[in-house]
């Protein structure tokens, strides 16, 4: 089946297991909801069953197989509740019933989660009408089940490409920069079912024909072929150098490892050069996210890669399929938002053209990864590394803070420091002289920039004037910044001596006050794109006229990056 002709068969599903609402004797109290609210539980149900025909969508994505359990699991629910209802309507004594049904769900993704609907009792429904459309159900979800029950693994052309990709991976001739071979390859799915389909279907053809480990690791589960099950001993076999594993401590290696986006953050995996999405997130961060796993500092390979599994030639037919799907399940949450006040027409149909716009700017960055080879220091438009968690970094900021707290309230404005371009890690291509200035904005926080350290400024600056990092790469600095200052607890004489004469003990400035006004400027640029990219897709996005100017901003501190210095200079 193509999408569009499984997306109008789904569309026929009443799914009426999970609207039990809607067959309520007394719809009184319904009517009042609705005459109040604009809204009811008819309609919160309806919301839900959107989102249970758009996780079919987004399993079949996934795989024929989670597909096939998620249909299969929706029948045996429905099974369950025809009992039930039999029961009751042969008079079992004492026994009422209630139209609860746990909703299907995936432990991966807290996007694909639903929650329960409204209990009733059998006695308050029309149970007559509710089992004829359960049956009715049953009877459409069976057929499309046994069509994709045959295609089995001999059949699966998915997996068969997915094979071709990590045995040209595995006999590949690529080395990393010690000019050792990496055989390596991080395979990403959104799904549990289907990343232990593919682990349960590979491991025995990687370990005969590759002659190389595979691992899996899930939300629930762990396995791998080197025996271990603890998830530290498996990353710590799969990337030993970036986990800081001593030569030979990790035991064997493992060169494949697949995994659902429970590993898609915080961990350092770039040993590795190569990740495989066997499944595209609909969430294009998400995509960053997985891609950021191995594009890291101090990697030690001279390339990263990333291959995508799209569902589909027909990309844009298909983004304009999840499109409309997905914007009447958002339309249909955003009008169960309010308490008190009543939307009208009016409001709904801003909140749907709105929704529209946010969709159709997601499809154009699923579109640009699809297209285009993607740095994730430089995605900008929305995607970059400042959409990305820095928990790490403010746990170490707290711990600071509290250590230090008198002597950073007592520091004045403007310190600076000098540090040379070996950092930890090595990354002498991105490690060049300039500087990482912190500024802080004065003003109002509703006038913002989408900055996530906001009213604070991070931006690098190299010596010829390039803004390597601007204020939306607030990680990448961060990161930047932390590798050429880690095991520094002592200036170097050396580096303040050459700042010195190059300054004349500070006296001549004007360089860095070039370097300075650059970053200023890049500020204020970067503030008018974001507005003028946001008339497109932010709600309430509007142009305001007011580019922030250097008199709006001090100067916190500065970090000097100079490059090595010996004796002889």
């Amino acid at each position: 089946l193509s999408y569009d002709e499984l997306n109008s068969q789904i569309e026929q599903f009443r799914l009426a297991i999970y609207m039990p609402s809607d067959y309520l004797k007394d719809k009184r109290a319904l009517e009042k909801e609705k005459r109040k609210y604009n809204f009811d539980q008819r309609d919160r149900e309806r919301s839900l069953v959107g989102m249970m025909k758009t996780n079919m969508l987004k399993r079949l994505e996934s795989s024929v197989h989670s597909f096939a359990l998620t249909l299969g699991r929706m029948i045996k629910k429905m099974d369950n509740m025809l009992k039930r209802l039999e029961k009751y309507r042969n008079g079992d004594i004492g026994f009422r019933g209630t139209t609860d049904s746990e909703l299907e769900g995936d432990e991966e993704d807290e996007e694909f989660l639903i929650s329960k609907t409204q209990e009733y009792t059998f006695d308050e429904i029309d149970t007559m009408r509710w089992e004829l459309d359960l049956k009715t159900d049953r009877k459409l979800i069976a057929q499309i089940l046994e069509q994709a029950k045959k295609v089995g693994v001999e059949r699966d052309a998915k997996l068969a490409e997915l094979k071709k990709v990590l045995q040209q991976k595995v006999n590949s001739e690529q080395r990393d920069k010690e000019g050792e071979f990496n055989r390596k390859a991080l395979v990403f799915t959104t799904f549990s079912d289907t990343a232990e389909y593919i682990y349960d279907n590979l491991n025995e053809w990687v370990s005969k024909e590759l002659d190389v480990n595979i691992a899996l690791v899930t939300g629930s589960r762990r396995l791998s072929t080197t025996g271990p099950k603890d998830f530290q001993d498996i990353l710590a076999q799969f990337a030993p150098w970036a986990q800081q594993i001593a030569d030979g401590k990790q035991g064997k290696s493992i060169d494949i490892l697949i995994a659902t986006d429970c590993l898609s953050e915080g961990q350092n995996l770039q040993d590795c050069d190569l990740v495989v999405n066997y499944d595209v997130h609909w969430n294009p961060v998400r995509l960053m996210q997985r891609f950021g796993r191995i594009d890291r500092l101090g990697s030690r390979n001279s390339s990263v890669g990333m291959i995508n599994f799209w569902p589909t030639a027909d990309l844009d037919g298909y983004l304009k399929l999840t499109t409309r799907v997905e914007a009447r399940m958002a339309l249909a949450d955003a009008t169960a938002t309010g308490d008190d006040d009543l939307l009208n027409e009016k409001d709904v149909e801003e909140q749907r053209k709105q929704i529209e716009q946010d969709l159709d700017y997601r499809d154009q960055q699923l579109r640009k990864i699809r297209d285009e080879v993607l740095d994730i220091e430089d995605a900008g438009d929305g995607i970059s590394l400042n959409d990305l968690t820095l928990d790490d970094f403010v746990a170490e900021l707290l711990q600071y803070i509290q250590k230090n707290r008198a002597d950073l309230e007592a520091a004045p404005f403007g310190l600076y420091a000098i540090v040379d371009t070996e950092a930890k890690g090595g990354q002498k291509d991105i490690m060049q002289p300039g500087v990482i200035f912190c500024l802080k904005r004065n003003g109002a926080r509703s006038e913002q920039t989408p900055n996530r350290l906001w009213p604070y400024f991070l931006i690098y600056v190299r010596n010829d004037g390039t803004v390597r990092c601007s204020y939306k790469q607030a990680r990448q600095t961060l990161l930047l910044f932390r590798a050429l200052v880690e095991g520094k607890s002592e200036a170097s004489i050396l580096l303040e001596n050459a700042f010195d004469n190059e300054t004349k003990h500070g006296n001549e400035m004007a360089f860095f006050e070039k370097l300075l006004d650059i970053a200023l400027k890049d500020i204020g640029f970067r503030f008018d794109e974001d507005e003028l990219g946001g008339l497109g897709r932010g709600r309430g996005s509007k142009i305001t006229g007011k580019s922030p100017d250097e008199k709006d901003f001090n100067l916190i501190s500065w970090l000097v990056i100079k490059e090595k210095q010996t004796e002889e200079d």
